[in-house]
């Protein structure tokens, strides 16, 4: 089986090579995927992930924040079947965007997200109406951009997107861990529940 990783927003591929080299200690082979965050090239992209699939056996889709958005609007496009894709994973993905990006715009400072808010960034209903099984990773500790925003510190989050904006209809699973926006990436929580998700459709819960 082969993982095909994706970056969040103003970050490089670089950052996910610690998750890709814990889920090769799993067995797995994978692949990062490289993208400008903010000017985003749909066609680009999405070719770069057609040619990462392997067609030799079944290949997961795992997402970082923005990243678990370009998957979801990349299913969208190809509609693959879930012989070939059989799984995705975000990791602090907001399914039906994020308020902190509304909070950015409200404040005129849109531009420095780029093109991001239109692939999925911007806050809309949403769904999960794809064949692939859906697994959501949530962090719980609030270190990041939305006390910079003065935004709801109520609101469970990982300091940039909330527990709740990481859920949506349609989902297979979803569970929450202590770590911050950024740190998902790094936790070795991470690999093992994506692990699991891939071999039993559901997390590890305690």
């Amino acid at each position: 089986m082969k993982i095909i990783i994706l970056h969040g927003l103003y970050m490089h591929g670089m950052v996910m090579q610690p998750l890709s080299q814990k889920l090769k200690n799993l067995g797995y082979e994978t692949q990062v995927i490289t993208y400008n965050s903010v000017a985003i090239n749909p066609h680009r992209l999405f070719s770069s992930i057609d040619h990462a699939l392997s067609d030799h056996g079944r290949n997961i889709l795992v997402g970082h924040s923005l990243g678990g958005l370009i998957i979801k609007q990349y299913l969208d496009s190809r509609k693959h079947s879930e012989e070939c894709i059989s799984h995705v994973v975000t990791l602090g993905s907001p399914m039906r965007g994020a308020s902190i990006v509304t909070r950015i715009q409200d404040l005129g400072m849109g531009t420095i997200l780029g093109n991001s808010p239109h692939f999925g960034l911007q806050e809309h209903s949403s769904r999960w109406n794809y064949p692939q099984k859906l697994g959501s990773i949530a962090g719980t500790v609030p270190i990041g951009a939305r006390a910079l925003f003065l935004m709801d510190k109520r609101k469970p989050s990982d300091g940039t997107v909330t527990v709740e904006e990481t859920t949506i209809e349609g989902m297979t699973d979803h569970i929450s861990t202590p770590s911050s926006h950024t740190s998902l990436i790094y936790s070795s929580f991470v690999p093992k529940q994506i692990d699991h998700f891939i071999h039993h459709d559901t997390f590890l819960h305690d």
